[in-house]
């Protein structure tokens, strides 16, 4: 149950850097701040989605 749910967090990382960047316009972030915490994201996403696949690998 975990590793499915590190997999979906993982995507959900992604998704949510990709929100940042796309829309940095918005008054949530500075926009100074918003291209590299939207990649700080989307790299951690990917770490955790991929961690999380190797998971699911080597219990099968």
């Amino acid at each position: 149950m975990y590793k499915w749910l590190s997999l979906i967090v993982g995507f959900l990382y992604i998704a949510f850097g990709i929100f940042i960047i796309a829309y940095r316009y918005l008054e949530i972030v500075i926009s100074n701040i918003a291209y590299p915490l939207g990649a700080l994201l989307i790299v951690y996403g990917i770490f955790r989605f991929v961690r999380a696949i190797l998971a699911l690998k080597k219990d099968n």
